[in-house]
C-alpha cells in the first residue's frame, strides 16, 4: 500500500466526495495515508468528513465547497489547490437527467452535459499540465455501464459517460509517455443516494447493487495496471456483449426493462398514496 502513495501521493484531489463513491475512494485513499483534497458542494458534509478522516487516519485534508459546473470554478479549484503536491486527481462528480429526452428541459440536460463532459474534460486538461511535471501521477475518470450502449431514458446521460470512456482511453496512451496513468472506472448499478433517488424500481432490472466502497477498490487496484475497468462480472458481461450481437439489440432490450421498472415504480408509489389516504378516513 505505501507504494501505491509513493506512486501517487502524497495529496490526492477528489470532486463528488461528499458522498457514494467519491466519499468512498477519499475514505480508502486517506486509509492508505494520503492527504485528500475533498471537493464538492456541501461544505458542512465534507468539514465532517474531513474531521472524520483526519482523527481516524491522521492525514491532512482540504474541504473546497463549490459548483463546478459555474463558469470559472475549475480554474478556480486549481488556484486553491496549486501550492499542493497533488499526485492524483479523481474527478467524480456527476448527475442524471431519467426521462424521455424531448420530455426534458434543455437547461437541465446542459446543466448534466456540463457536469459530466466539460468538467471532467477541463479537470484532466488543467491538472494534467501540473501532473506531467511529476515523476508520476494518475487521474482516474468516472464513467458508467451506461457508457456502453445507449440506454433509453439515459439518452444524454449514456452519451455523456461514452465520451468519458473514449477520452480516458484516448488519455491512457497519449499521457502514458508523461508518466501519468490513466483508468476510467464504469460501475454499473451501485446503492448510492445518486441510484436512490431515481424514480426506477431497480428491482426489475437484471442488475445487481454493489457497494460503493467495492467499486472504488476496484479503481484504486487497477490504476496503473489497466485502461478501463468494469466493475462487476455481470457488469462486464453487459459492457461487452455489443461485440458479439448488433448493437441495437441491448439498447431495445434495456429501453424495455427500464420502461417496465419506471411504471412499476410508478405503480407502487400510487399504491401507497392510496392506501395513505385509504387510512385518513378512519
Amino acid at each position: 500500500m505505501q507504494s501505491f502513495k509513493m506512486k501517487y501521493g502524497p495529496w490526492a484531489l477528489i470532486t463528488g466526495a461528499s458522498s457514494g463513491i467519491g466519499k468512498a475512494l477519499a475514505q480508502q485513499l486517506a486509509a492508505q495515508g494520503f492527504d485528500v483534497v475533498l471537493v464538492a458542494r456541501t461544505e458542512s458534509v465534507l468539514n465532517k468528513l474531513a474531521s472524520e478522516l483526519q482523527e481516524k487516519h491522521s492525514i491532512n485534508t482540504r474541504v473546497i465547497a463549490a459548483d463546478l459546473s459555474q463558469t470559472g470554478a475549475v480554474d478556480a479549484l486549481y488556484d486553491s489547490v496549486s501550492t499542493l503536491d497533488i499526485g492524483l486527481v479523481i474527478p467524480a462528480a456527476g448527475i442524471d437527467e431519467m426521462g424521455r429526452f424531448l420530455d426534458k428541459e434543455y437547461a437541465d440536460l446542459n446543466k448534466m452535459l456540463t457536469l459530466n463532459v466539460n468538467v471532467p474534460t477541463e479537470i484532466a486538461h488543467v491538472f494534467g499540465r501540473k501532473l506531467v511535471a511529476r515523476e508520476h501521477s494518475g487521474i482516474i475518470l468516472v464513467a458508467s455501464l451506461f457508457g456502453y450502449q445507449g440506454i433509453p431514458n439515459f439518452a444524454g446521460y449514456a452519451a455523456s459517460k461514452a465520451y468519458i470512456l473514449t477520452l480516458g482511453e484516448t488519455l491512457n496512451v497519449e499521457l502514458a509517455r508523461k508518466n501519468v496513468d490513466v483508468l476510467v472506472l464504469s460501475p454499473g448499478l451501485t446503492d448510492t443516494p445518486f441510484s436512490q433517488s431515481m424514480a426506477i424500481d431497480f428491482g426489475k432490472l437484471p442488475m445487481f447493487a454493489q457497494r460503493p466502497e467495492y467499486v472504488a477498490s476496484v479503481a484504486l487496484s487497477s490504476l496503473g495496471h489497466k485502461s478501463t475497468v468494469v466493475s462487476g462480472l455481470l457488469n462486464k458481461i453487459y459492457a461487452w456483449e455489443n461485440r458479439l450481437i448488433p448493437r441495437s439489440w441491448p439498447v431495445k432490450l434495456f429501453g424495455f426493462l427500464i420502461d417496465r421498472a419506471i411504471k412499476s415504480y410508478q405503480t407502487k408509489q400510487a399504491r401507497a398514496a392510496a392506501a395513505v389516504s385509504s387510512s385518513d378516513k378512519y
